[in-house]
This record gives structure tokens, C-alpha cells and sequence, in this order.
């Protein structure tokens, strides 16, 4: 017998893509902790193993379900750039965008981020948009060119070299900047990760954290271009 039409029934013809949106179902109704392999192999009707032909552990496949969660971010980012100035308007800007997320959802953006066993970041967002190429229909270049760094040092650092090609930071600067900044948000986001924001809160913790930024800004600029402080 052909082995394909022999383990048909048992692989149930299911793609990668089939699997993460049932799991991203039962995240949104049930939340993260009911979403185990046996549990989608049931609600599918197919077999566990079935489900190991893609992900090699429940947290990989919750992995692949919560990069949903970017869509936030990537719409924030094209909403906000439009009011962008200056280089400084935009490096805030970013972290502003960002942190309003991830203040949101810090379970989320631990799994994706900051966790140390993810390290394949790059790859999976990548593979995960090429499944979902409706998620990218508000494309926006600062969302892409995250994709080709792992972590957020790195991608901050990148801002900051356009920050000095722009003649608005030397080079001690720029890895101060990145150095403070990036701490500063660590500070912020594992306290909030320990002790939850509620909705009301969000905001107010946001608008904190990026003053702080701002006044941080204004001290290691070589050239502030104009700039007084984000969104004024």
C-alpha cells in the first residue's frame, strides 16, 4: 500500500499554518495554558504525533501562534510614523510604539523577545508571514528590518547608527544611547512582567517611560534637530 495513503488518515493532510490557528483559537478564548498537544490533536482529530511533524515542543508551536500578537506593533508603527519629524522623532518614537505593546502583553513579548531559549527569532517570523501574508499587509520598513536582528539591543543599535549618520550622534553616543536605553526598558518591562498593568494603567506607564527616554535623549544628543520631546 502507498505509504501516503496509508498514514493519510493518520496526518490528516493538516498543514503547519492549520495547526497555529487552532492554537491561537484556543489562546484568545482559553489562554495560553490550555493549549497542549494532546488537546489541539483532539480538537483536530489527528494524532500527536501529527502536530511533532512540525513544532518540536508545545512551546514552539505556542511560539508560532503569539507572533500573531505583532500585528499591534506593526500598525502602531505606521500610524505613528506619519507624524515623525526627525531621526529623534523617530528613534523615540519606536520605543513608544514598542513599549505600548509590549506594556500590553508582556507574556507575550517575553515569549518572542527576551526568552534565552528562542533563538530563532529571524527564521520563524519570517516562515510565519510567509503562511499568514495577510498579517503583512501593513507592511511598514521599521517592522522589516527588526526581522533581520535577534535581539533588541541590536535593533536599537541600528537606530542609533542612522542617528549618527544624521549628525545627531557621535560615536560615544551611540553606544551609550543604546546601552541606557535598552536597560532602561529592561527595568521597566520586567517589572511590569512581574506585577501586570491593567489597562487603565498602561498608558500612564508608557507615557513615564518614554519621558524618561526623552530626558535621556536631551543629554547624550550631539544634535537634538529641533526636537523637544516626543509628540510635542
Amino acid at each position: 500500500m502507498n505509504e501516503e495513503n496509508n498514514t493519510g488518515s493518520y496526518f490528516k493532510g493538516l498543514s503547519k499554518r492549520d495547526y497555529i490557528l487552532k492554537t491561537q483559537e484556543i489562546i484568545r478564548s482559553e489562554g495560553r495554558e490550555a493549549a497542549s498537544i494532546r488537546r489541539i490533536a483532539k480538537e483536530m482529530n489527528c494524532s500527536s504525533a501529527s502536530l511533532y511533524r512540525y513544532f518540536g515542543s508545545q512551546m514552539e508551536l505556542i511560539y508560532y501562534a503569539e507572533l500573531g500578537q505583532l500585528t499591534g506593533y506593526i500598525h502602531r508603527l505606521n500610524e505613528a510614523q506619519k507624524n515623525w519629524k526627525n531621526v529623534w522623532d523617530r528613534y523615540v518614537g519606536i520605543w513608544d510604539c514598542y513599549s505600548r505593546e509590549a506594556f500590553r502583553k508582556p507574556d507575550v513579548y517575553d515569549l518572542l523577545f527576551l526568552r534565552s531559549e528562542v533563538e530563532h527569532l529571524k527564521t520563524s517570523m519570517e516562515e510565519y508571514y510567509e503562511m499568514f501574508p495577510e498579517a503583512m499587509q501593513e507592511t511598514n520598513e521599521v517592522f522589516t528590518s527588526m526581522l533581520k536582528q535577534k535581539r533588541f539591543f541590536a535593533r536599537d543599535m541600528e537606530i542609533c547608527k542612522q542617528c549618527v549618520q544624521d549628525g545627531a550622534l557621535d560615536e560615544s553616543g551611540r553606544e551609550r544611547l543604546n546601552r541606557i536605553s535598552c536597560t532602561l526598558y529592561e527595568g521597566y518591562f520586567k517589572t511590569i512582567l512581574d506585577n501586570p498593568l491593567t489597562e487603565e494603567e498602561v498608558d500612564a506607564k508608557v507615557e513615564q517611560y518614554i519621558a524618561d527616554l526623552d530626558w535621556i535623549v536631551m543629554h547624550i544628543a550631539k544634535d537634538l534637530k529641533g526636537y523637544r520631546g516626543y509628540g510635542k
